[in-house]
């Protein structure tokens, strides 16, 4: 028996990936079993609840999982062949016809192409391009028995390779793999479950990676930080970095001399980080880009406190950040903040449930002073001089009244409102407009309606709280004008370099602000 359970922990160490019809499993125990017959593979299954037990059969522990019902006891006769990555790719790109045309490229051109469905011809077209198995450049894998590299130096064109949902289960596999592809830049590893690598296996194995620049470990069961950084030891030029789907939650401070030296891109998409804090920690990362951090459960946003006409010394490059569907109760302060960011360009966010996108909208581009984008919508010039001018006007009095309250009232309301005293700057003092927005308000305000093709005006008095549309419909039947409903902006009396366009149909006078001897202009 001793020498069988030799034979069978030889040929699955512990560690090792198992798969069985649609359930992946990691090794942790190879042996007998106390009161069944011979050799027994002990698997925690990557599925918590597909197993029966703990690792503890009959009060004795064989091997530990991390839930109560993830462990099982199987034979190793259940456990189906294993292949190598270049048996398995041959398998794809050399053995097909119209019918078996490998999915990962399908999904992928149909990505690119933004279509449904290929016609024969372009069916024919990506199976002749798989057969030619050294002129490959992207190989995928995914979901396959691969555990080994096999012979792969034929490959020598080959950029992108997928190996996620296989059985690869250490890193002397992958750097097998890369060394022998001098080309690869591109590594999907997502959904393998890979032994945490030793010092002295990341000094031996570094080398084989070093013209990767992409790599992609979502859902690779990473729960501490640290095992990141220290697995991040084997990429010295690594330039993106999918985390996705691991439950990290907390985050630290990262040694730059050692690791993410060139890192642009990290994807922490639904990681469990609950706290902006712990992003925070990721501040010294100098070239980090874009930052994807949604679907955590991210409330508040708070970044160290600095001057209202300063940057923070963090995030210093990153340019793009993935806010999407976090629950982030306070979208001013939130925008406010991120303000701090010395390049942020591009911001996606999901709008809070009691705003919507035009509100959300209108608040980002007014706080955040070098915004260009916000969820892929490009920031027109108008459209920012209509944000701004809106926060202009809506925080004039408390503007005022902080320059006659002393120094430290102005501080407190530029730490809350960063961007105001660019907009004095910009547009001048609100102080002629604390009157007005004071005064008792008339339900009716007259404004001039001038047509500016004609230039015919019409001096009307209008309700504060019509609609865009109705006065769209008033403008028409004035002005005799037919086919498309014409677009309405107003001129601020007052400050008449201010021009804000009416674009929401469904709003009123008021909530544009218009006052008092406005023009509105139709255009």
């Amino acid at each position: 028996m001793v020498g069988i359970i030799d034979e069978v922990q030889l040929f699955y160490p512990l560690g090792t990936r198992i798969k069985i019809g649609d359930n992946y499993g990691t090794v942790r125990y190879v042996g007998e079993v106390s009161g069944h017959m011979g050799t027994w593979l002990g698997i925690e299954w990557d599925d918590g609840l597909r197993g029966k037990h703990n690792g503890i059969v009959d009060g004795k522990r064989y091997f530990q999982t991390q839930t109560p019902t993830g462990g099982s006891f199987i034979r190793p006769g259940k456990v189906g062949p294993c292949a190598t990555l270049e048996d398995a790719a041959r398998e794809r790109y050399l053995n097909y016809n119209s019918s078996n045309v490998d999915e990962s490229l399908i999904r992928e051109a149909q990505a690119s192409l933004q279509a449904s469905l290929f016609e024969v011809v372009g069916m024919d077209k990506i199976a002749r391009k798989q057969s030619k198995f050294e002129q490959l450049e992207e190989v995928s894998v995914d979901q396959t028995p691969v555990n080994a590299a096999g012979y792969l130096k034929e490959l020598t064109h080959l950029t992108t390779l997928n190996v996620s949902h296989t059985l690869i289960w250490n890193w002397e596999i992958v750097a097998s793999i890369a060394q022998q592809l001098p080309s690869l830049t591109n590594l999907n590893l997502s959904s393998n479950r890979l032994v945490l690598p030793t010092s002295s296996q990341i000094t031996e194995l570094e080398p084989s990676f070093r013209h990767l620049k992409r790599i992609n470990l979502r859902s690779c069961g990473f729960s501490d930080w640290k095992d990141v950084m220290q697995t991040a030891l084997l990429w010295p030029n690594i330039l993106s970095l999918g985390l996705q789907e691991n439950s990290l939650g907390q985050l630290a401070e990262v040694d730059r001399t050692k690791i993410f030296k060139q890192l642009h891109e990290l994807d922490l998409h639904r990681t469990n980080i609950m706290d902006f804090d712990q992003v925070a920690k990721l501040g010294n990362l100098t070239t980090l880009r874009l930052l994807n951090i949604m679907e955590n459960g991210i409330e508040e946003i708070k970044l160290p406190d600095c001057d209202s006409q300063e940057k923070l010394n963090m995030f210093v490059s990153l340019e793009q950040l993935n806010l999407l569907h976090n629950p982030i109760w306070n979208e001013a302060d939130a925008f406010n903040e991120l303000d701090k960011l010395p390049q942020l360009k591009r911001l996606s966010k999901t709008p809070h449930l009691k705003s919507n996108f035009d509100e959300m909208f209108s608040k980002a581009v007014a706080s955040i002073a070098s915004l260009q984008f916000i969820n892929k919508a490009e920031v027109t010039a108008e459209q920012r001089r209509g944000a701004e001018y809106d926060i202009w006007k809506k925080y004039a009095l408390d503007w005022m009244q902080a320059t006659q309250g002393g120094t430290d009232s102005l501080r407190e309301f530029c730490r809350r409102h960063r961007t105001y005293p660019l907009l004095v700057k910009k547009y001048g003092s609100p102080a002629d407009f604390v009157p007005r927005s004071q005064a008792k308000q008339s339900n009716l305000i007259n404004v001039s309606i001038r047509h500016q093709l004609t230039g015919e005006t019409w001096e009307k008095k209008v309700p504060r709280m019509i609609t865009v549309q109705t006065l769209q419909g008033l403008v028409m039947k004035r002005f005799r004008l037919s086919g498309d409903v014409p677009q309405l902006c107003y001129v601020d009396a007052l400050h008449p370099d201010l021009v804000v366009p009416l674009d929401n149909n469904a709003k009123t006078l008021d909530f544009y602000s218009v006052q008092e001897h406005d023009t509105v202009l139709v255009q």
